[in-house]
């Protein structure tokens, strides 16, 4: 059975290929206030580093870079605050 030339592929039984969407955390700099969405991604390779370095703990949420000042100062903010 042939489709048409511009006919869309069935979705029947597709599945979504990449699972869920990623999480993101909210971070915000301590110099200059700038927030941020940071992907999980981001996170994890953070959390690696902190790991290979022997500075990972239990519910270690790793520094990253401030694009707006340029240093090392964005820090993980608890949602439930």
């Amino acid at each position: 059975m042939r489709r048409k030339k511009h006919e869309p592929p069935p979705k029947e039984g597709l599945d979504e290929p990449f699972g869920p969407p990623p999480e993101e955390y909210l971070y915000r700099c301590t110099v200059c206030s700038t927030e941020l969405l940071v992907h999980e991604a981001i996170i994890d390779a953070g959390i690696g580093m902190a790991k290979f370095r022997k500075e990972y703990y239990q519910g270690f949420m790793p520094q990253i870079g401030c694009p707006g000042c340029n240093g090392e100062t964005m820090e993980y903010v608890d949602q439930d605050e």
